[in-house]
């Protein structure tokens, strides 16, 4: 029950903010501009599957504007009231440690789905009254999946939260997690793509060159996001006898589920890590 008191006051605190009124009619906002750019001709209808499979939606808008909102409202959910003071007194509260640290994560993941899920379905909701060819149950699942790679980020933003002293470095560690899977990811990617796809890498690598590539796609959230969601769009996701062979098939099965527990594991280690280092801290 602590946990989830903490989790109810932070989320309280976060949906009484102005911010969050703002970054819903921001949504709104975008998802609605989203819409329009890929409205379909004269006489013509939009399935579900290109919308949310667009460009836009997936790569301008939830794989990178996303982790910015989740690391921007979380990076000083813990050291913020370390600093203020005021994480003496919830500790003086039947609270442990690791409710502060979880609750955060809940509460916040909580706050960042309000905006997430009124700015995808409001939109949604007025297109397919008119060429939007709704099917609520894919779309409602990729706001699920929006949900989740968001909450990967918050419990990255709180589990570095928790693990620094000072706000300064909570704010460095926010600018660079987003800077390393954001942008620098596919920059790092690009030369070794094209290293390993003329050698096939080197011979010392305990794995293929491909394989490799498949592992640091898998590794960063937005990575996993991106397979997880490309696959469920397309009504692919875990089909294995969908695909050319039963070879192929369970390989597309595998790297689905691979890239599932990768984003359940965001969600739990930078916690763990975060209260590991708070647990020994001198508050």
């Amino acid at each position: 029950m602590s946990l989830e008191a903490v989790a109810r006051k932070d989320f309280q605190d976060a949906v009484r903010s102005r911010w969050l009124l703002g970054l819903t009619a921001f949504f709104v906002l975008l998802v609605s501009v989203v819409v329009y750019l890929v409205r379909p001709g004269e006489g013509q209808t939009l399935s579900t599957s290109a919308l949310l499979g667009s460009v836009f939606i997936r790569d301008a808008l939830v794989t990178t504007l996303i982790p910015l909102i989740a690391l921007v409202v979380s990076y000083n959910a813990v050291v913020g009231e370390r600093e203020t003071g005021s994480l003496k007194l919830l500790l003086a509260l039947p609270h442990s440690r690791s409710d502060v640290v979880f609750g955060k994560v809940a509460g916040r993941a909580g706050a960042i789905a309000v905006p997430v899920s009124v700015g995808f379905l409001l939109p949604a909701l007025v297109a397919a009254i008119g060429p939007l060819s709704l099917r609520p149950f894919t779309f409602l699942g990729y706001i699920l999946l929006t949900l989740l790679l968001s909450a990967a980020f918050v419990a990255i933003a709180v589990g570095f939260s928790s693990a620094v002293s000072s706000n300064r470095l909570a704010i460095g560690g926010a600018v660079g997690l987003y800077f390393l899977f954001v942008p620098l990811w596919g920059a790092i990617q690009f030369p070794l793509r094209l290293y390993l796809g003329m050698g096939g890498g080197p011979s010392w690598l305990p794995i293929s060159g491909s394989s490799l590539l498949e592992l640091l796609r898998l590794v960063n959230p937005t990575g996993s996001f991106k397979i997880v969601s490309g696959e469920f769009v397309s009504g692919t996701l875990f089909a294995a006898g969908q695909a050319g062979s039963q070879a192929a098939g369970q390989y597309a099965t595998n790297t689905e589920m691979a890239a599932f527990a990768m984003l359940v594991a965001w969600l739990l280690v930078p916690p763990l890590l975060g209260l590991w280092r708070f647990e020994g801290a001198d508050l």
